[in-house]
């Protein structure tokens, strides 16, 4: 059985790849971009539809990353580099344009984004994952089969949680932080287990999320939460691609309405009036009805600019070397180093964020808000474009293998599968830099370890 899925798959992703190689052909043929602005546009295609295919029959959560790369880092960037350029205006008032050639560019993140997907699917042979996802959730239903009761009392301890964040001591945000995301793994328990009320607590979780999106203005975090969350709930299960596509496409039309609107919607919640749900739903209903207006390039542009990571890392190879020296691997040594080594031993250690790599690459000092290079950019800077390269793939092989580790592990506690969204939130994100990814990783593996500890040794229930 396993064989003829495997060749099935096989099959799919030769036809993706064919179809893909054909598209490269005739957008070459148009003469309208040059081939590596060709080629980033292909490899966007490729890395969504292969993502598709394999949904629902492994855990693609890695995946995402490689979604996320092909579309901030090469999609994005070739509409900068034909449409918002130096002679646009809002481009120019606002510094958006791309600042370095677009050969100069893509030479180095195609190659770049590729690698990283490389090393994220390389095969770790030591590994011996499960192949059949079915695996997994079997384990996990059987494991809560006789605990219908765990998912709520994590859901209950994120709450609570989330409530008193305000009150607890900046050393405690982190924590308080971590506390609150188990809302969103107690979810996970209700839906696997034999409760009676998760077609009341699941949905009324999710409209939590949603309030608390429009109370601070942030989405990102939703949405990528809701992705992660797509890939577990749809593990094991037999989807048509087609069906899988619309569903994407759909998605993804949801994700440009909720960029549309962000901006607007933001300057009123934050601007004292406070939140307004029934303006957000103004915002979006405008949008839906009237669609030609939200596609009109200057409408466009600010949330362009919110996707476009490429402009990062462009900015950062036309400042480095020219105005600030390579780090030579000064800042990814370091960046492993804080993200293990707790503050009170290394008290002036890097703050997670970017705002490190933007004085020390850019020379800027921000306050007040964040950018980040992101791991392209700061693989560029630390070793240059053929160094940068290499070290991706590295940097994909890392979190290969911890996701590779985290599902062996799963053979002696199988809910840990559960965990994998709370776990890798940060990881599948372009947007930071390692010191951010690999320090959250690692807080977040410490504080799982404790709730499942906590649970032993309080409650006498394995999580």
């Amino acid at each position: 059985m396993y064989v003829i899925c495997y060749k099935k798959d096989n099959e799919l992703r030769l036809k993706i790849t064919i179809f893909c190689s054909i598209l490269l052909l005739l957008l070459s043929l148009l003469d309208n971009y040059t081939i590596l602005e060709n080629a980033a546009v292909c490899l966007f295609i490729y890395f969504l539809l292969d993502f598709l295919e394999m949904l629902g029959k492994k855990i693609v959560i890695l995946e995402l990353t490689n979604i996320m790369a092909a579309l901030t880092c090469l999609l994005m960037p070739v509409i900068f580099y034909h449409e918002y350029t130096r002679e646009n205006y809002l481009a120019r008032i606002w510094v958006k344009y791309m600042p370095v050639s677009s050969d100069d560019y893509f030479s180095f993140m195609i190659p770049a984004v590729i690698a990283l997907a490389i090393g994220l699917r390389f095969p770790l042979s030591k590994a011996k994952v499960n192949i059949s996802p079915k695996v997994y959730i079997d384990n996990v239903k059987r494991i809560l089969s006789s605990k219908p009761s765990v998912g709520l009392t994590l859901i209950a301890t994120g709450l609570v949680s989330g409530f008193l964040d305000f009150l607890s001591p900046s050393s405690l945000k982190q924590v308080f932080y971590l506390m609150d995301h188990l809302t969103y793994v107690g979810v996970f328990y209700v839906i696997y287990s034999p409760s009676k009320h998760k077609r009341i607590i699941v949905p009324s979780v999710i409209v939590l999320m949603i309030a608390q999106s429009l109370i601070t203005g942030m989405f990102g975090e939703l949405i990528f939460l809701m992705a992660c969350s797509l890939i577990l709930i749809l593990l094991g299960k037999k989807i048509p691609f087609q069906r899988k596509v619309l569903v994407a496409v759909a998605g993804m039309a949801l994700i440009i309405v909720i960029q549309s609107v962000k901006v607007d919607y933001r300057t009123r919640a934050w601007s004292g009036t406070g939140t307004d749900p029934t303006y957000f739903a103004e915002l979006v209903t405008d949008r839906i009805t009237n669609p030609a207006s939200m596609l009109e390039p200057n409408k466009l542009f600010f949330s362009a600019i919110r996707m476009n990571q490429g402009w990062l890392v462009a900015m950062t190879m036309n400042r480095v070397p020219t105005k600030f020296d390579f780090a030579y691997g000064e800042t990814i040594w370091k960046s492993v180093a804080a993200a293990i080594v707790p503050r009170f031993l290394w008290k002036d250690k890097p703050n997670a964020g970017g705002k490190e790599n933007l004085k020390r690459f850019w020379g800027y000092s921000l306050v007040g808000f964040s950018m980040n290079i992101g791991p392209f950019g700061e693989a560029y800077a630390n070793f240059d474009k053929i160094g940068g390269v290499i070290y991706l793939f590295f940097y994909g092989l890392f979190f290969n293998f911890m996701l590779s580790a985290i599902l062996k592990f799963a053979d002696k506690r199988p809910t840990i599968v559960l965990w994998l969204p709370f776990l890798f939130i940060y990881s599948i994100s372009v947007e930071t830099d390692l010191l951010t990814t690999m320090s959250y990783l690692v807080k977040g593996l410490i504080f799982t370890w404790v709730v499942f500890k906590i649970y032993r040794i309080a409650f006498r229930v394995d999580l």
